[in-house]
């Protein structure tokens, strides 16, 4: 298909016309009221880091399974959580079963 037949079926292109709002005496209503209903159903996702490595290209390459890494933090250093990457939390990590928990020491950190 040529440009000419393709610009014959796009839809045609003009300037967007906008009225100008009138400025009304009424007092904007805030979106949640001070409510926290509309969101508490939203549902998020931590991320808990409980620590890193730093390695050479060449020590990267060069791990095997069953290697060890050693990370940066200690045992009994708090361990951080993450909102959408920010840190809103610290905590010390635990066992709850067979699965791994986090028991929150300080919050909006």
């Amino acid at each position: 298909m040529d440009q000419r037949a393709m610009d014959d079926k796009a839809p045609p292109v003009r300037p967007a016309r906008l009225e100008e709002l009138a400025g009304g005496g009424e007092s904007p209503q805030p979106l949640l009221d001070g409510s926290m209903q509309l969101v508490q159903d939203v549902k998020v996702r931590l991320t808990v880091s409980v620590g890193a490595a730093q390695l050479s290209i060449a020590e990267l390459f060069a791990l095997k399974e069953g290697a060890t890494l050693e990370l940066d933090k200690a045992t009994a250093d708090p361990i951080d959580v993450f909102l959408d990457g920010k840190l809103v939390a610290r905590g010390q990590l635990m066992v709850s079963g067979d699965h791994f928990a986090v028991r929150l020491t300080e919050i909006g950190k």
